[in-house]
């Protein structure tokens, strides 16, 4: 009997010993869990917290691509749809608003589209963008622009006189001579006068060649600059686009990483609770078998009085007669 008794205690203890170290096994694991999945929400909470901080450049930069693009010198061929106002008024039998929005619907199906059926997009030939510096080549006035030069008659006729009175005086009247000095005044006239309405015409082109450069670049600049400015808006919600996919990638795998944790530590505690009972419950067996077994082996056999299995080595052992 004590040695059952014996058998049965261990067999009691493991199985109280499993039961205290599964549950503790548990407890450990769900302690881990629960700071795993604390940690998951607060990196949540902390990626939501950057992306709402984020929207604003967000939205600064995706309201200022439209803009940009019309800047550059592109503009939607989709035209404006009428108002509100005129399609209630069409609505009430209002011829001029129902022609409005007739004509309204035939450029709308008119209206290019793309292949991914969005309204093309068509360029602006007005915008400075869009445009190049041209000017008209240069073009020398004639020997008749020049002759029409104010003063230029007048210079002629009076140079003729006198080269004519100049040869009378010398007796050469209309000799060859004389004629032959008209001709080379007149010749030299020509000359410097259509030398200098050359001059003065190149000066004026140049002069407004220069004028119309200018203006352009000057449009050109303050347009670029505009475009530029939009750009940097654009560029702005670019980046915070950019660091809002690059901080939810990195959310998204620390997140994961610390539920994946958490996952394993409740795998972990619900085997180590397995264990725990599998060898309380393999202890409470060896127990009852070797209280069994002593049982078997220390015990009085069947029929005999005082004898075991292994005979009467022990018979006055259980004798109180033996004590006195």
């Amino acid at each position: 009997m004590v040695a059952a008794a014996v058998g049965i205690g261990a067999a009691v203890g493991g199985i109280g010993s499993a039961v205290i170290g599964g549950n503790a096994s548990k407890s450990a694991a769900n302690t881990q869990a629960d700071a795993a999945t604390q940690a998951a929400q607060l990196q949540e909470q902390q990626y939501d917290q950057t992306r709402s901080d984020l929207e604003p450049y967000r939205e600064l930069g995706s309201n200022a691509i439209n803009p940009l693009l019309q800047a550059l010198g592109y503009t939607s061929s989709m035209p404006a749809a009428p108002s509100q106002a005129v399609f209630a008024a069409a609505a009430k039998g209002d011829t001029s608003a129902q022609a409005q929005i007739s004509n309204w619907y035939q450029a709308y199906n008119a209206t290019p589209m793309n292949s991914d059926g969005t309204p093309a997009w068509r360029v602006d030939p007005n915008n400075p963008l869009q445009q190049k510096f041209s000017y008209a080549a240069f073009t020398a006035p004639t020997a008749a622009q020049a002759a029409a030069t104010p003063g230029y008659q007048f210079t002629l006729d009076q140079g003729l006189k006198a080269s004519q009175n100049s040869a009378s005086a010398r007796g050469l009247g209309a000799s060859g001579a004389a004629i032959k000095g008209a001709e080379t005044f007149a010749t030299g006239l020509a000359d410097s006068t259509y030398g200098d309405t050359f001059n003065r015409a190149l000066a004026g082109y140049t002069a407004n060649r220069n004028n119309a450069l200018g203006n352009f670049t000057t449009n050109y600049g303050v347009a670029a600059d505009n475009a530029n400015r939009l750009l940097g808006l654009v560029n702005t919600g670019e980046n915070a686009a950019t660091q809002t996919g690059v901080l939810g990638a990195q959310s998204a795998n620390s997140i994961g990483n610390s539920l994946t944790s958490g996952a394993a530590a409740q795998a972990a505690g619900t085997v180590g609770a397995a264990n725990a009972a599998t060898g309380g419950i393999s202890t409470a067996v060896n127990g009852g078998t070797n209280a069994l077994l002593l049982n078997s082996l220390l015990g009085k056999s069947s029929g005999t009085s005082g004898s075991t299995l292994y005979g009467n080595s022990y018979s006055g052992f259980d004798n109180p007669s033996n004590y006195g």
